[in-house]
């Protein structure tokens, strides 16, 4: 379909639109590869040494872009619209919740002698910062919520469903953060990061059932030739990140009963195909939405069309 039969079929959407999408989506894939570039220079001309994790290199000078990278992340996830009916948007709302968690609180150091003893901590000198960030999160987080209250639509489902996890995601993070503070700042970076990359799968996984569909209501691929090439990168892309994460919880699994690990730079490795793959995912999006914004308009538009060519 070409661009000016689309635009009579009503299947083209408002071109500020489209362009903020795509600006957005854009951003995402920027903010991976700055984080990634980040670490490549620590890491080969740095004065730290390779860290077990990505994440420790909160630590180091990678810091300003780590948190900066997953913060702009988070709110960009929140910001794009994704399928509705299929549960996208509340997993990527999710996911963009969790991401500042993961930036904001960092992973434990273990045998450090910046700890009073052997056990993992989060250095002294940086508890002010990260309680300081936490409580910040939460202020923004219950006016998001307080914005959301008003945009929700009372006679749909959905869209209370997704309100109430959003509800209860924010209230059980900020408990948890008053209630029992050593915990959270043990726990929460880990509680937090495994679900993100656990929602991005599920989101992976929504986008390549509905790779037909979306060609079929109307959308238009830039640069990949068809539904089902897309749809075949999207399961690829899925099956790998499902595999990676359920092999790191294994060998979390073990390592945690007293078993060997892989290697101390397993964690590392971990996350750096992650972060691979995540990229590889939003570059599938970029080019899939490229043209028509997001999977919502060109769903409605599809319909739309549908009804009026009826008899």
């Amino acid at each position: 379909m070409s661009e000016d039969q689309a635009m009579r079929a009503g299947t083209a959407p408002d071109d500020s639109a489209r362009k903020t999408y795509l600006y957005l989506r854009v951003a995402v894939l920027s903010l991976a590869i700055f984080l990634g570039a980040s670490l490549l220079i620590e890491m080969v001309w740095g004065d730290s040494s390779w860290q077990g994790s990505i994440s420790a290199y909160y630590y180091t000078a990678v810091h300003s872009v780590f948190v900066g990278t997953l913060v702009a992340m988070g709110l960009c996830l929140i910001a794009i619209k994704g399928r509705d009916f299929a549960g996208e948007d509340l997993m990527l709302n999710v996911a963009g919740m969790f991401a500042p968690v993961v930036a904001l609180v960092p992973t434990p150091l273990e045998n450090s002698s910046r700890c009073p003893s052997p056990e993992r901590c989060v250095p002294a000198e940086f508890l002010p910062g990260v309680e300081n960030n936490v409580e910040a999160l939460i202020v923004v987080g219950v006016l998001g919520l307080m914005f959301a209250a008003h945009t929700v639509r009372s006679k749909k489902r959905l869209d209370i469903f997704a309100f109430g996890v959003a509800v209860a995601v924010l209230t059980g993070f900020g408990l948890w953060f008053v209630v029992n503070r050593g915990a959270f700042l043990d726990y929460a970076h880990y509680l937090t990061a495994i679900p993100m990359f656990g929602l991005i799968v599920a989101v992976t996984i929504v986008n390549a059932l509905f790779a037909k569909d979306f060609v079929e209501d109307g959308g238009q691929l830039t640069l990949i030739k068809s539904a089902e090439t897309l749809r075949t990168c999207y399961w690829i892309i899925a099956a790998l990140m499902a595999i990676v994460i359920a092999a790191a919880i294994v060998i979390f699994v073990v390592k945690a009963k007293g078993g060997g690990e892989p290697g101390t730079h397993w964690v590392f490795i971990v996350e750096a195909i992650l972060l691979f793959l995540f990229s590889a995912f939003w570059v599938l999006q970029t080019l899939q939405y490229a043209k028509n914004g997001d999977p919502m308009s060109v769903k409605l538009a599809g319909a739309g069309s549908a009804r009026s060519a009826a008899p």
